[in-house]
């Protein structure tokens, strides 16, 4: 499973934004909390504008990602399938 993020660094990129996103979002909240209306407002208008960038920065791994699978096929299908394979033995020792 180390091998899909090794020959999938964005996916890395990806997580890591998300978790910027989140750190942002809560941040935003907490300044809404002890600042006026006028602040949330400009807090809302950079909250959408983050978001906006993290939609490029995740369409654009999303098509890394798809060059990849066209050039190796078969190594993506196996990392799928070893993927799905982990993920349904791990449900099924939470049930």
């Amino acid at each position: 499973m180390a091998k899909s993020t090794e020959t999938y660094p964005e996916i890395d990129e990806l997580k890591d934004d998300l978790a910027a996103l989140k750190k942002h979002m809560s941040e935003l909240t907490a300044s809404l909390k002890q600042d006026g209306v006028d602040e949330a407002e400009k807090i809302g208008a950079r909250a959408k504008e983050k978001l906006g960038e993290l939609k490029d920065r995740g369409s654009k791994g999303i098509e890394q990602i798809e060059g990849k699978v066209r050039e190796k096929p078969g190594q993506s299908i196996a990392i799928a399938f070893a993927a799905g394979f982990l993920a349904s033995m791990l449900m099924r020792n939470r049930s």
